[in-house]
């Protein structure tokens, strides 16, 4: 039960990942709100992953992200964030 859970989580988030990076494919016009929108799927993924060193690392993008978009930085704040889902969706 607990592993299909998790599975059904992970599927989820990859998928949820792949859908918001293809509008976001063009980093240079990313904005506040895909900032926003990408930091609310990497705290989500964040939230059903397995602790370890996959989760710090992501936590690092999430926080690199977090301060790129704090400063205007938004294209290098998504690019932070979509790292972060690829390390927590096992691509990276």
């Amino acid at each position: 039960m607990f592993f299909t859970k998790k599975t059904a989580l992970v599927s989820a988030a990859a998928v949820c990942a792949a859908l918001i990076s293809a509008p976001i494919a063009n980093a240079a016009d990313a904005n506040v709100s895909d900032c926003l929108h990408m930091a609310k799927q990497v705290k989500t993924a964040l939230e059903t992953a397995q602790p370890g060193t996959k989760t710090d690392d992501a936590r690092n993008e999430l926080r690199f992200g977090r301060d790129f978009c704090a400063n205007t930085m938004y294209a290098q704040g998504v690019a932070h964030y979509s790292k972060a889902l690829e390390i927590l969706n096992g691509k990276s």
